[in-house]
């Protein structure tokens, strides 16, 4: 017998310690619905080192991406940079964990804070991991997850979305 949906949500929230998570027939997908779920328009910075559908996901959104650089050690997307692209139309930082290699979220939440900005990961490739014990899946207002053949947790094709904010979870 195999699993339904909701009880491989349940199965998933608990595993990755997240509030709220929902499934996407894939990464990509579930990116663009988060997106869409925010409500965002302007400017999103994001990092240029990673897989297209990442900015993909902002086009399809009709956002305009800003590229800021990595840091050269994580491979992540800089503070710093970030900092240095916030624009008067910048709404959202869609930052991704690169190698399984979390952000610097706290850098990352501050800017933020400052700004007024969403945050969105892309937690493709950072399947079950954690920073500090702060589960991944808990950074920013959402966090999507890739189940693609390719990925250390994959369902063949599929993603997910999760969240701490049951409203964010409703839209």
């Amino acid at each position: 017998k195999g699993i339904n949906q909701r009880e491989l949500e349940d199965g998933l929230r608990n595993y990755l310690s997240v509030s709220h998570l929902s499934l996407f027939s894939s990464g990509t997908t579930a990116l663009m619905v988060a997106i869409r779920a925010l409500g965002i328009s302007g400017d999103v910075i994001t990092t240029p080192f990673t897989f297209p559908a990442t900015p993909h996901a902002l086009f399809w959104n009709n956002l305009s991406v800003v590229f800021a650089d990595i840091d050269p050690v994580t491979m992540n997307l800089s503070p710093e940079a970030i900092e240095a692209a916030i624009g008067p139309d910048t709404a959202a930082i869609l930052a991704v964990h690169v190698f399984g290699t979390p952000c610097d979220w706290q850098a990352i939440r501050d800017i933020a804070a400052r700004h007024g900005l969403r945050i969105i990961y892309d937690a493709a490739h950072a399947f079950g991991m954690t920073d500090q014990n702060v589960p991944v899946g808990t950074l920013g207002d959402v966090s999507m997850f890739s189940f693609h053949a390719t990925k250390t947790f994959h369902t063949a094709e599929g993603g997910a979305l999760s969240t701490e904010d049951p409203e964010l979870k409703a839209r």
